[in-house]
Order: C-alpha cells, then sequence, then structure tokens
C-alpha cells in the first residue's frame, strides 16, 4: 500500500502540482469521513496483520577504541595483557542465522595496516545470557605480524609490516566481540528468543545502528510434503505415498567453545576436527503423519511355519514384527533435542549428536477378511548422528545413523523376530542410515531428496528402505508465495 496516494484518493486532490494541491471534486463531509476511517482501518489491520515482524533487538557499532592484542600461545585472561594497538576506520559485517551470529567480519587498520577479524565458530544470541558472553568470543585476525611490529616506530606512519628477522614466528592479532559491537534487547512479550531472523547487517561510520527482527508469524512452521518413490512403484509397499511432517525448532542453550582450547581439546579425539562445541543447542518439536493406501493400511500378520528335515511342516505360527510396525507407522509426534553440536566453518561441516521421543500408532489386522483393524500406540527412542556438509546454504548434504528403542504398548499381540531363520523374542532395537540432498533456492520454501534404509540392528537382511522427494513450505503462508503490494 502506498500510503500518500491512498490519501490523495481518499480526500479527493490531483497531484498535478506537487507544491499546489487542489481539490479536483467537492467531497461530502459523512463520505469523506467514512473514507478516512475506512483508510485508518486498513493501515491499522497491515500493522498488526500476521505479517508483522516484532523487534527482537537493536545492534550498535561501538564507538569505543577497539584494542587489538598479539595472540601469544597461551590463551590468557584480557584482564592480564596489554592491547598492542587499536583498530581504526572500523566497519564490520554481520550475518545471522538460526539463533547465531554465524559470521562476523570487523574491517579496520591497525597502526596503518589493513587488518579483517573473523569469528572461529558461531556465536549464540538466542537469550540474555549469551549476550553477557560476548566478552568470551575472540574474533582472530587473517592477517599475521610479528611482535616487533608493535614496538616499532615504524608501525606508526602507516606502512606496512616489515620483515625484521626472517625466522621471526608471524602469529595473528585478536580483539573481543564485546569490544565491537552492543547488543541490546528489546523486551516484548513475543520476543523470549532474542535471535533475528537470518540476515546481514553492514555497520560503519555512517550506519552505526541496525534493528533486528524476527521472522513474520506467516514462517512459524515449517511443513514438509514428501512421496517414497518405492511406495509409487510398488503396490504391495506400505510406505505412505503422501507423507507429511510438520517442524519447529526452539533454541535452548546457543553457547559454543573454543574446542581447541583449555580442556575441550582433551575430552574429545582431534579426528572431529572441530573449531567450536555446544551442548542442548535446540529442540525440534515433530508432528508426522502418512497416508497409506488402502489396501496396505493395515499390517496382516507373518507365519512362521516349522519344518522337518524333509521339509514338512511340523507347526506354525502367526506373528507381528517391530520393523514391520515401524513401517506401518501412520502418525507420530514428538519432538528431537540436541545434545551437542560440533562445528567447523572452515572445512563447511556440523556434527549433531540428537535424540529424543515419538509417540506414533500402527494398524494391524489379524486376517485380511477382518472388516475394521486396531491401532497399536507406540513408542520410539531415538539417539542419531547427522553430518552435516555445506558448501553452500543452497545445497547441502546430510549424512546420518538412528539408532532406535522402539516398542508397543500392547502385550496382546504376539511380537517376534527373525534370527538365523529362527523365530526369536522380538528385537527392540532398529537401525535407520539415510542420505538427505536439501536444494534451497527458494524464499518459500525447499526441494530435498532422501534415501532411507531401516534394518534390525541385530540383522540387517530384515530390513526395509525408501527413496522419498518432497518440498518443504511455511505451512502458515498463503499458497506458499507472498504477494507484493503495488
Amino acid at each position: 500500500m502506498k500510503l500518500k496516494p491512498k490519501i490523495i484518493e481518499v480526500v479527493g486532490y490531483n497531484a498535478t502540482d506537487k507544491n499546489n494541491l487542489k481539490a479536483a471534486n467537492a467531497i461530502d463531509s459523512a463520505v469523506l469521513s467514512n473514507s478516512i476511517a475506512l483508510l485508518f482501518t486498513q493501515i491499522v489491520s497491515y500493522v498488526n496483520s500476521e505479517d508483522e515482524r516484532p523487534q527482537v533487538a537493536t545492534i550498535y557499532l561501538k564507538e569505543d577504541l577497539i584494542n587489538v592484542y598479539f595472540n601469544k600461545k597461551k590463551a590468557e585472561d584480557l584482564k592480564n595483557l596489554n592491547p598492542s594497538g587499536t583498530l581504526t576506520d572500523v566497519n564490520v559485517e554481520i550475518s545471522f542465522y538460526g539463533g547465531f551470529i554465524e559470521k562476523i567480519q570487523v574491517n579496520g587498520k591497525v597502526k596503518g595496516a589493513d587488518v579483517s577479524f573473523n569469528n572461529k565458530f558461531s556465536i549464540g544470541i538466542s537469550a540474555t545470557k549469551n549476550i553477557g558472553q560476548f566478552a568470551d568470543n575472540r574474533l582472530y585476525s587473517n592477517e599475521r605480524f610479528e611482535e616487533a611490529f608493535f614496538a616499532t616506530a615504524n608501525g606508526n606512519k602507516g606502512v606496512a609490516p616489515v620483515q625484521y628477522n626472517k625466522d621471526a614466528e608471524k602469529r595473528s592479532l585478536f580483539i573481543s566481540a564485546s569490544d565491537v559491537i552492543r547488543y541490546v534487547k528489546k523486551v516484548d512479550v513475543n520476543a523470549n528468543d532474542i535471535s533475528p531472523v537470518p540476515q546481514l547487517v553492514l555497520l560503519d561510520e555512517n550506519q552505526k545502528t541496525a534493528k533486528l527482527y524476527k521472522e513474520e508469524s506467516s514462517k512459524l512452521f515449517e511443513a514438509t510434503v514428501y512421496t517414497d518413490f518405492f511406495g509409487v512403484f510398488d503396490e504391495a509397499s506400505p510406505n505412505g505415498i503422501i507423507q507429511t511432517e510438520v517442524n519447529k525448532r526452539f533454541n535452548v542453550e546457543t553457547s559454543r567453545f573454543d574446542m581447541r582450547n583449555k580442556c575441550w581439546g582433551l575430552l574429545f579425539p582431534p579426528f572431529f576436527l572441530a573449531e567450536g562445541v555446544g551442548f542442548f543447542q535446540f529442540f525440534d518439536a515433530k508432528f508426522q503423519y502418512s497416508k497409506i493406501e488402502k489396501n496396505n493400511k493395515f499390517l496382516l500378520p507373518q507365519t512362521y511355519e516349522e519344518k522337518d528335515e524333509n521339509g514338512n511342516v511340523l507347526s506354525s505360527e502367526n506373528y507381528y514384527s517391530p520393523l514391520s510396525l515401524y513401517q506401518h507407522k501412520n502418525f507420530a509426534i514428538g519432538g528431537i533435542a540436541n545434545l551437542m553440536t560440533l562445528e567447523n566453518q572452515n572445512a563447511k561441516a556440523n556434527v549433531y549428536l540428537n535424540a529424543g521421543f515419538l509417540f506414533g500408532r500402527s494398524g494391524i489386522k489379524e486376517t485380511a477378511l477382518q472388516e475394521t483393524g486396531t491401532y497399536l500406540s507406540n513408542l520410539e527412542i531415538p539417539i542419531e548422528c547427522n553430518f552435516h556438509l555445506l558448501p553452500e546454504k543452497r545445497v547441502s548434504f546430510i549424512l546420518g545413523d538412528r539408532l532406535s528403542w522402539f516398542d508397543t504398548f500392547d502385550s496382546n499381540i504376539n511380537l517376534k523376530s527373525i534370527e538365523d531363520s529362527k523365530l526369536t523374542s522380538k528385537n527392540k532395537w532398529l537401525n535407520s542410515f539415510n542420505v538427505d540432498v536439501n536444494v534451497d533456492i527458494s524464499s518459500t520454501g525447499k526441494l530435498f531428496l532422501r534415501y532411507k534404509l531401516i534394518h534390525e540392528l541385530d540383522n540387517i537382511n530384515n530390513n526395509f528402505s525408501q527413496l522419498q522427494f518432497g518440498y518443504s513450505f511455511f505451512l502458515l503462508q498463503s499458497n506458499g508465495v507472498k504477494k507484493k503490494s503495488s
């Protein structure tokens, strides 16, 4: 909505002469009053619409001197260090994503030399506690200097660093994030999580502040609709032709620590190649629904026949396997919590260790002639490890393995498994290996392709697989497209 043209339209003015607007037609005062009231209602409705974004914070570029420190081998407290210089001509680039300052680059000059400082790992900003930890986050320079550079007159004349000794060790510089920016949260009933929408913010001498907002209300919930190719081409497969998932992520503890500092490097093997580590970062609330086709909606029992050496059937027994009940789940609700996150921005890779719970149900029939089936409630407790490779944000890959404890709440059915061609007690442990390819080329959603192999933990021969192709979109956003006002 263009406010000025609308007001001109309401009061009946012509804008042919911008400096001397004249009434085009006389308007009845009652009509004019109603028209103004209607325009005011439209303005109020727009401001308070579901697309309104609550402001969560204002970020400021600090005007105080930014101390620069020479990075020595031993990580010392800043209180015990003397600054080697100050940073001038400062400008800052900050990208926000998922409750973090994902990347921050501070550009400036140190004694005439151009220097750029970057973060080693993401800096959490979802809670007030995170803001208080800014002083613990150091930004390191891309350039390296000899310590002697700061002790000579050359460093004060705007000249580049000089090679004083070819064998002298060069080290990076660092600054404290708390010396660069000030993050002031806005008190708002809708902003308990004070992290903003993914965006890039630039701060410099001309633009020292920026307001930060949450996502539009229409983007609160992300839904995924997908189909299983194996279910499409195999009529005997119960995999849902159309499956739907609704997810909502809640930030919990968005603090990350230097993996190679203090004791973290001793606690975890170096082959993870992580730069930052975090614990209990998020909780994903999940709802899943599978539209299983009518002919496979209910699971029929399998029959195990015990035979003698000549192949004669000695006895037979009907049973249901946990793997088949898992495959016939048509509904599940629960959540997945992050236990540990390992981040390496240089390698463009993250590792997530998660665990959670999912309550679901599966339909069964005792015989094919039974008119109505029975639904069994079940519980899945998964623990998973996902390796997330992000060569760029538009295309990403996930390799994951998921170990699940799975059981039903009904003891009246014969729940068994097959092991070494023998009928044994039920195997409650299932394992799932998955490969995901995500393509995010739109502001309204993204495409993905996922392959999953699910099998009994101690018998991979008892398995089924899925090849899923789907599209994610924002559930509350009309038609997945935000119309532009004219």
